[in-house]
């Protein structure tokens, strides 16, 4: 058995496809599939289904996927930790972001750490909190930049397996046309929206749980669904209703049509925060990740 084997049929089971898994890991679709084949008969237990749709793990190879995915993370760290007493020649980092995050901190830290770390191979996806959580739960990331909002959680028992660093506080409001009657309230009960045309978050992010819980009781009228936030605002701004918006968040703007309303609530206080698994060991480019965020964060402060 070697590493590169279990390389490759994590690789395999998380992306439901041979083609996929050659693509991520740089090499020819056939060596996957020979590897594979090769660790099932040194097992002695098939591994993955074949099928039309792609590939998918057999009961065996879900016994075993736990240990799998501890194996190539050991191996990475390995290899990393290696590579950092040489000053960090090699490693790679996977980051889950939500758009807040990359319209703010990111972009200097990006730049800084390609700057400082050529050799370092660094992946960005972005999407919203409830699927960064869940991935760095996975093992999909090695680690994510969140929405979170006081007493939500992403993702069940988060808070008993991922460690949160925060990084920069906002808040969450209402998004009003200027001339609604809402707009001149001193004011806000959540009855208010009783009947309102409503521009909803889609179901992932964790602004429609915030949505859904202060609609609690209520009959909501939703019209519009998006997780875009620039077209949520665009809807605002047309009349076509209102929509609950971050101001960490460029977009998150009053004028030119719309007017925000604090919401006098306690889950109202949001936060970007850094996220990554308590049981994992963090390798080095992961350390030197979460480095360049906190400065970051120290220079938008002082700015």
């Amino acid at each position: 058995m070697r590493f590169a084997q279990l390389r490759y049929l994590e690789a395999a089971l998380r992306t439901g496809s041979f083609r996929q898994a050659a693509k991520e890991l740089d090499i020819a679709q056939p060596t996957i599939t020979n590897q594979i084949q090769r660790l099932e008969e040194e097992l002695g237990v098939g591994l993955v289904i074949r099928g039309a749709k792609g590939v998918r793990p057999t009961y065996a190879a879900e016994r075993i996927l736990p240990h799998l995915v501890a194996a190539v993370q050991a191996e990475r760290l390995l290899r990393e930790e290696a590579s950092a007493i040489g000053g960090l020649k090699l490693g790679s980092v996977r980051l889950g972001t939500v758009p807040a995050a990359s319209q703010t901190i990111l972009p200097g830290v990006v730049k800084r750490l390609l700057s400082d770390y050529p050799n370092l191979r660094f992946e960005v996806e972005e999407g919203p909190s409830r699927m960064v959580g869940r991935s760095v739960l996975g093992g999909h990331f090695d680690a994510g930049l969140v929405t979170r909002l006081d007493g939500i959680e992403l993702v069940p028992a988060e808070h008993d397996l991922l460690h949160h660093i925060d990084l920069l506080a906002g808040r969450i409001v209402l998004a009003v046309p200027e001339d609604h009657r809402l707009a001149a309230k001193n004011t806000f009960e959540a009855h208010d929206l009783e009947g309102e045309a409503l521009i909803f978050p889609a179901k992932s992010s964790v602004l429609r749980t915030a949505f859904e819980q202060l609609l609690e009781g209520i009959e909501a009228r939703i019209v519009y669904t998006t997780n875009n936030a620039q077209a949520s605002q665009h809807m605002v701004r047309a009349g076509v209703g209102i929509c609950m918006a971050n101001t960490l968040l460029s977009s998150t703007v009053s004028g030119d049509g719309v007017a925000l309303i604090p919401l006098p609530f306690p889950w109202a206080h949001a936060s970007i925060s850094a996220i990554v698994r308590k049981d994992e060991a963090r390798t080095s480019a992961v350390q030197a990740l979460l480095g360049l965020l906190r400065d970051s964060v120290k220079n938008l402060r002082s700015t």
